[in-house]
């Protein structure tokens, strides 16, 4: 019986061994798994920064898009307005009277609606800088 005790003490003492190394081993484990979920993280959000960047740089550039449109109509109007003023003028002296009042009346609802536009272009800087 003693020599079955000895054998039992130094199984389980090699068993105790064997399971402080594999404890050892799962603690080097967990830390790797660690590391590496950690590095995924920092991956995804490094992701979703660049697309979070790439986002507002499409969103700048449709801002400038569209304040270049909003310009445009702007001074296009004006040009128009200027082109009915004239025409206007030209059916004055044809002694065209409704048609000279008529385009002088789109010529000022032109003015109007640059008046708009600009409010727009306004409203649209305001909105940028916020």
């Amino acid at each position: 019986m003693e020599g079955e005790e000895i054998r039992q003490s130094g199984f389980e003492s090699g068993v105790g061994r064997e399971g402080s190394k594999d404890s050892a081993d799962g603690g080097a484990t967990a830390e790797v798994e660690a590391e590496k979920a950690a590095e995924v993280k920092a991956e995804a959000e490094a992701e979703a920064e660049a697309e979070a960047k790439s986002a507002e740089k499409t969103e700048e550039r449709r801002r400038e898009r569209l304040k270049r449109r909003i310009e445009h109509w702007i001074e296009h109007n004006r040009e128009h307005a200027e082109g009915f003023r004239r025409a206007a003028e030209e059916a004055e002296t044809l002694r065209l009277h409704e048609v000279s009042e008529v385009l002088r009346e789109a010529a000022k609802r032109l003015e109007e609606t640059s008046s708009l536009l600009e409010r727009a272009s306004s409203a649209l800087e305001a909105k940028h800088e916020d």
